[in-house]
């Protein structure tokens, strides 16, 4: 009973993450969209390389897609990454930073509780999968860390309600992606 439990739990966590990795992929393809107006070059900069890193862990979950089958909610985390990403430009500079430091916030929290999970069980290639998110991890921290130095301006109410709205939905982005 136990193995059919942790294989279930194991597989909602890798689900979780793929559909996660998804979403920050759309970020910033909606920012870049958006960019494509407001044509700043230090945040096509900055999205470009944070794309790139997204698009690198998002192969490496594909790579293990054939252990778990993705989130049934997939296009719904494309339309919400995107719509973040393309809100947050479309709002200016310091909420697309801010929205990112937000993101990122969660990201490290849920990847480091992820790994605290899945170290406490067997499965295969443990060490390998172990290894690949806590390397996500780091650069996902990177991502937090870049985007809360570029920020000119401490977030203002609304930007702290947006904030508050992207964890929270971040949050139950995470719990549906494993049930979905």
């Amino acid at each position: 009973m136990d193995n059919i439990r942790y294989a279930s739990s194991i597989r909602a966590e890798l689900r979780a993450s793929h559909a996660g990795e998804t979403g920050a992929v759309w970020i910033y393809r909606g920012i870049l969209l958006v960019n494509r107006i407001k044509r700043d070059s230090d945040i096509d900069t900055f999205a470009q390389h944070h794309l790139a890193t997204e698009k690198d862990h998002l192969v490496q979950f594909e790579n293990l897609i054939h252990r778990f089958r993705g989130s049934a909610l997939l296009v719904i985390w494309i339309f919400a990454g995107f719509m973040m990403g393309a809100l947050s430009m479309m709002l200016g500079k310091n909420w697309v930073y801010y929205t990112i430091y937000q993101v990122e916030s969660f990201v490290d929290v849920h990847y480091r509780q992820q790994i605290n999970t899945l170290s406490k069980l067997e499965f295969l290639d443990k060490t390998d999968i172990i290894k690949m998110m806590e390397a996500c991890n780091a650069d996902e921290q990177a991502h937090r860390d870049e985007a809360l130095k570029e920020m000119k301006n401490e977030p203002h109410f609304m930007m702290r309600i947006w904030g508050k709205l992207v964890a929270t939905g971040s949050h139950y982005a995470v719990v549906l992606a494993k049930l979905l």
